[in-house]
Order: structure tokens, then sequence, then C-alpha cells
């Protein structure tokens, strides 16, 4: 039989609007493999604890970033043989659980869970995807593992969404792209007063490649096969676990080219100008000047590097 732990945030977004009842009965279902660990050295006890005992599957009951705190602690707990996952949605972003699945939120998906695990089907149905792995080469900061970031604009833009959006309702996915927007719409007018448009001096090497110099407007990097809304932004990434965005600085016809740009699906004159670029890698450089944004968390500026060798599998319980 499978043994399933249960690592909950309190504080996301579904689990603050009346989580109790849900969270007494996860601790009767689950006893001690139930956990709310406050702080990043209880959440590395308690996978170790789990590690210990034998549990084969976590549920993470958060958004994408109490996915990136797991993935984050895995290694220290697991070492190379990482447990499979399972995602309930309750966070205000939740991009992972988008793409690899999700059994829902709440009592009535933690009661699925458990009624897998107890008949041995929680590995009938799996989604594989890499991990998006970033350390700072100059051992600055602690690596971090998640799936989704972003520069430039994408930072700003999640900024925007945190210190204004989201006190205004919307959550999720659809609070950046209103961000962004809301900027971009302005910019393209002739209104762009903070310099969006302009960029920033980011230096990118790709597989050990440099990149075109000059200033980005916009970078995005994931391990994800899709995102929320119909977006996809990517293209010519191949089978490779980076998948890459790399837009120059004040590009070209910008408002002509995001229906485009946002289905990946680029046109020849956006090709042609050498602003638009997508593609995929094994291994990413960057050095960049203003902090970036890794599953909905700011992380400083500097030099790091994206990889993506490890895999985790996620499950939904049939």
């Amino acid at each position: 039989m499978s043994r399933l732990g249960l690592i909950r945030n309190p504080k996301s977004q579904r689990n603050k609007q009346g989580g109790g009842d849900t969270r007494a009965q996860a601790a009767a279902l689950l006893g001690f493999y139930f956990a709310e660990p406050a702080t990043p050295a209880e959440l590395r006890d308690t996978l170790a604890d789990f590690a210990h005992d034998g549990v084969d599957t976590i549920c993470v009951d958060g958004g994408d970033g109490t996915v990136r705190e797991v993935l984050t602690a895995l290694p220290a707990a697991f070492g190379d043989r990482p447990p499979r996952l399972a995602i309930m949605a309750s966070g205000k972003t939740n991009l992972i659980a988008a793409d690899v699945g999700t059994p829902g939120h709440g009592l009535k998906a933690l009661e699925r869970l458990v009624g897998a695990a107890q008949a041995n089907r929680l590995g009938e149905k799996l989604t594989r995807r890499p991990i998006l792995s970033i350390i700072w080469p100059d051992s600055e900061h602690e690596p971090v593992r998640g799936m989704f970031m972003g520069g430039g604009a994408f930072t700003r833009g999640t900024e925007l969404a945190n210190s204004h959006i989201h006190r205004a309702g919307f959550t999720q996915g659809p609070a950046v792209a209103i961000a962004m927007a809301g900027v971009l719409g302005r910019a393209l007018i002739g209104n762009d007063q903070h310099g969006w448009l302009a960029g920033e001096a980011m230096g990118i090497t790709i597989d050990g490649h440099p990149a075109p110099d000059g200033n980005r407007f916009l970078f995005l990097a994931t391990t994800l096969e899709r995102l929320i809304l119909g977006l996809w932004p990517f293209w010519d990434h191949g089978a490779a676990p980076l998948r890459y965005l790399d837009i120059a600085a004040n590009p070209p016809r910008l408002l002509r080219a995001l229906p485009a740009l946002v289905k990946g699906k680029p046109r020849p004159w956006m090709l042609d100008s050498g602003a638009y670029r997508s593609g995929g890698a094994e291994v990413l450089d960057l050095a960049l000047p203003r902090p970036f944004i890794m599953d909905g968390e700011t992380y400083p500026a500097g030099r790091i590097r994206l990889s993506a060798e490890d895999v985790v599998d996620f499950v939904i319980p049939s």
C-alpha cells in the first residue's frame, strides 16, 4: 500500500477561506503524516521524517509557492529517489497544477487521494516533468527548484499584480495578465513612463553559446508543457527540458505581434526582426541586473544557472 503524506499551507488562498474543517479531517485521516510547517527548516524536518518512514507520495496542499518550497527541500530528505507528488491547487497561482493535473482541493480531493493510496492505485496515472533548478554559481544564495521563472517585464508585472490587482479580487494567472496588459497598453500608446520597453541589460548563454547582446524586454523559462488560459509563448524547443522566451528591448510592432506571440506561433517578420527568440536548452546561464520571479516568489539579481536534470512524477487518483 502506498504511504501518503500531506504538506498543507494554511495561508494559501483557498485554505484561508474556511479550511478549518479540512485541516481537522486531514489530521484525523493522516495522523503523523499531516503537517503544516511554518518555516523552511520545519519543512525540511518534516520531509526527512516522511522519508525515514517510507512515505512514497506527498500531497502538496497550496499554490505554486508551496510546491516550489517542497521541490526545493526534497533532495536533502529523499536524495535521488524523490517521492511522487499530488497537487491540491489552493493557491493564488496554480500554474503547476494546471499542467500536471490535480485531484482538486479541499476535503473531497484529500479523501480521493487517501482512498487511492489505501487501494494502492496512486501510481496508475502519472505525469512526469523535469524540475527547473536554479543555482547562484557564486554561492551567494541557496539553490531553488520550481517550474516557471521570468525576468524583465514579467518581474515588474508580477510585482504590480501583487501590490494592486490581487487586492481587487483577481487571483492566479489573470492577475499577472491584467497587470501586463495595463502597463503594455500604456507603453504602446506612448506612455511608457517607467521604461518597460527599454528593458534590462541581461546576459544570456544557451548551452554554452552566448545569445545576442543587448537589453531584454522579457525573459521566461519553464519546464511545464502548458500554461493557463491557453497561453504558450514558446516555440522551437523540441524535446529539450527547458523552454525559453527571449524578447529584445523595444521589440518592433509588439501590439501586432502579441496574438501570435502568446500562442507560440511567430510570424516570419517577427523571426526576421531578431527581437523575438524562443527555443529549448539543457542549461541556461543568466546575468540579471534586477530580481527575477520563480513560481511567484522574488529572488535576487546576479549570475544564475538554470538546469533541469531531475524529474518528478505527479499523480492524480483515477
